[in-house]
């Protein structure tokens, strides 16, 4: 005798279809399964914001702060009276005091970089030329992006060395300004090495210096005080360079030409007779 098995499935069950998700579906999907994670990260992106933003503020907080401590700085520095020379030297003093105050509070702002550079004059007219020294070339390496300042920085380093007594460290920073394609002030560093050439009575090297002034630079105000140097120290080269006058013999002389013609005229008639 057969059994038979039966079958207990439902055979009245349908499969479902699979339902392909969109893109925005699956997406708002996502943030339900992990909605913490999801608001974890909005917060982070937020703080980031807020910090960036509390960071900018405060950055131009610092530079407000530096630009007014450096316009009272300047003020100081330019208050020097005729009538009161001692007034004058402490008002140098302190203003030194106060460029170095924002270099020390504020280094990263723009006002820290002309401090910088102000504080190397104040040394300088305090005659603390070493102090001045170690300022302008601070400055110098600080702000080699910046060519054309550094040129004027270095024209100041090389007055410095130069009073400072280091006649080589002078010349080496007035070279480095010629060897600056940027720079704007070649022509007073050229006649800033012609003087003191001349001073030192190299006459051939200060001529040298003056000429290439005049060839290089001759609309500069201070090629007409190089030409007239150049007058005073070798004017046999003034005279040289001048154009020669034609001689006698070159140019007739109409009054001769006149009196010849008149003479020959006569021996013409003379001889005809």
């Amino acid at each position: 005798m057969g059994y038979k098995i039966k079958d207990h499935s439902d055979k009245s069950a349908v499969v479902e279809p699979v339902v392909a998700l969109s893109s925005k579906e699956q997406f708002l999907f996502f943030v339900e399964e992990h909605r913490g994670l999801v608001w974890g990260g909005i917060l982070l992106v937020v703080v980031l914001i807020g910090g960036l933003i509390t960071l900018n503020w405060l950055s131009y907080q610092k530079q407000e702060e530096a630009w007014e401590l450096q316009g009272k700085a300047q003020h100081v520095y330019l208050d020097r009276p005729l009538d009161d020379i001692e007034k004058g030297k402490t008002n140098i003093q302190r203003a030194s005091g106060m460029f170095h105050d924002i270099l020390k509070q504020y280094p990263a702002t723009p006002s820290a970089k002309i401090s910088s550079f102000l504080l190397g004059n104040s040394l300088m007219d305090a005659q603390n030329f070493e102090g001045a020294i170690e300022a302008y070339t601070s400055f110098v390496q600080e702000h080699a992006q910046d060519p054309i300042l550094v040129g004027l920085v270095q024209q100041r380093l090389g007055l410095a060395q130069l009073l400072n007594g280091n006649r080589e460290a002078a010349v080496s920073a007035f070279d480095a300004v010629l060897g600056n394609p940027h720079a704007l002030n070649k022509d007073q560093v050229l006649f800033e090495l012609a003087k003191l050439a001349e001073s030192e009575e190299k006459i051939d090297e200060a001529v040298k210096r003056y000429k290439q002034l005049m060839q290089e630079f001759p609309l500069s105000p201070f090629s007409s005080e190089a030409n007239l140097r150049v007058k005073v120290l070798a004017p046999e080269e003034v005279k040289e360079s001048v154009e020669p006058e034609p001689t006698s013999g070159s140019i007739e002389n109409p009054e001769t030409s006149d009196h010849q013609s008149e003479e020959g005229e006569k021996d013409e008639k003379e001889g005809g007779k």
